[in-house]
């Protein structure tokens, strides 16, 4: 197999200028890969939603011929998922803090009078780590959520590596724990870190290095949860 092109699919509320974004961008063009991080903000931050995301990636992927391998933090980690099940160009997944169970991990963290009036209609203020300021998530993504929160779907066997911090307070590990248990061929590996995954660069690194070993033809590898 010729050698795939990477896509990074950044989280809810970030951009392709995060540590992550540009970590493994300087990483893949040292090593001569092609890596292609698109603005998942685009087309505004306030009437985002799950299937725009997914609509902006599946373009993405079908703009060129050729295997890919995708890349995705948190809720970019989500989309890269479900993409990989619809789309024969995805020969591998690298999911980094992946935000399975958004909901049920998310909302809850959510203070009460918050949550209330965003699931009646009004925005939800978040920061913006993209734009370093407070921007309103409308909420049709809330709406549209609901729609991608299971995962029980989502069983393509491709080879698949997962990064999880035991210190995540926005997505618990066990959720990958979950994904991974009945999908033998993930590995998930757990790491000291918190959901940004922040002081582990070079572990992320070695897993996408291993990962593009495992996608070669004849290697889908077993799980290691």
């Amino acid at each position: 197999m010729a050698s795939p092109r990477l896509i990074y699919l950044h989280g809810l509320a970030s951009s392709p200028r995060s540590a992550k974004a540009r970590f493994l961008a300087g990483r893949a063009q040292a090593a001569g890969l092609t890596l292609q991080c698109p603005d998942l903000n685009t087309g505004g931050f306030s009437r985002l939603t799950f299937a725009r995301m997914l609509d902006q990636t599946r373009t993405l992927i079908r703009a060129q011929p050729g295997p890919v391998l995708l890349l995705g933090s948190s809720l970019g980690g989500l989309v890269a998922a479900w993409c990989a099940q619809g789309d024969s160009q995805v020969k591998g997944l690298l999911l980094l803090a992946p935000a399975f169970e958004f909901l049920q991990s998310w909302l809850p963290r959510l203070p009460v009078a918050q949550r209330t009036s965003w699931e009646q209609g009004e925005p939800l203020w978040i920061h913006h780590h993209g734009e370093n300021k407070r921007l309103p998530l409308g909420s049709l993504f809330l709406q549209d959520m609901a729609r991608f929160s299971g995962t029980h779907t989502l069983v393509r066997p491709l080879p698949t590596r997962i990064v999880h911090g035991r210190q995540d307070d926005v997505i618990d590990l066990a959720a990958s724990r979950r994904f991974a248990a009945s999908r033998p061929w993930v590995r998930l590996l757990a790491v000291d870190a918190d959901h940004r995954l922040a002081g582990v660069s070079g572990v992320i690194w070695r897993q996408l290095e291993a990962l593009l070993t495992d996608m070669a033809p004849g290697q889908v590898a077993p799980c290691r949860c």
